[in-house]
């Protein structure tokens, strides 16, 4: 049974990839996963490398089918509509896709522009978020110019941009220094 206030629900969720090699046996990622988180919660995965963390954001993403079990984001299978979802979601991977040659400004414009995102609420929410990551003062900076640190926190300030009803964070603090970090999470 679907619970109305979850916004990720899973039931039996399996997700296996199969072997490179021949002689290799396949490599199960997520085995049996049944977890529920609802709406408003913060919810941190925490594991060693490669027991299944950025799989699992990948799935609840859509961006991955699941071997067996069921995923429901938001409400809806992620199997039978997953771009209902993307539509709904923000997800920010370890290494954010920016577009190097585009200044910080350029870099949120185009992340507002390519999520629909009114003109009159732009320049609020930008405002907003260049604080937030402490951007401000490189509006007109080349993101190639940034720092790696400064990269993520742009990455993070263009996944936040349309306002997304649930934010997948992959490492989102990787490569910030102490101090932004801390400031990210408070």
């Amino acid at each position: 049974m679907i619970d109305s206030k979850a916004v990720v629900q899973a039931h039996n969720l399996f997700m296996t990839f199969k072997a490179e090699n021949k002689n290799s046996a396949d490599i199960s990622a997520i085995v049996d996963l049944n977890m529920q988180i609802k709406k408003g919660e913060l919810t941190a995965l925490v594991g060693p490398d490669g027991a299944g963390k950025t799989t699992l954001l990948r799935l609840i993403a859509g961006l991955y089918k699941a071997s067996s079990g069921s995923l429901h984001v938001l409400g809806f299978d992620i199997e039978k509509h997953p771009q209902v979802v993307q539509d709904c979601i923000s997800y920010m991977p370890q290494r954010f896709g920016l577009y190097e040659d585009l200044s910080v400004q350029e870099n949120l414009d185009l992340y507002a522009d390519l999520h629909g995102v009114p003109k009159n609420v732009r320049n609020q929410r930008f405002k907003r978020f260049l604080e937030i990551t402490d951007l401000t003062q490189f509006t007109q900076r080349l993101a190639g110019q940034l720092s790696g640190g400064m990269k993520q926190k742009l990455g993070l300030a263009c996944t936040l941009v349309r306002s997304p009803e649930l934010l997948l964070l992959d490492e989102p603090s990787v490569g910030v220094d102490p101090l932004s970090r801390r400031d990210l999470w408070i």
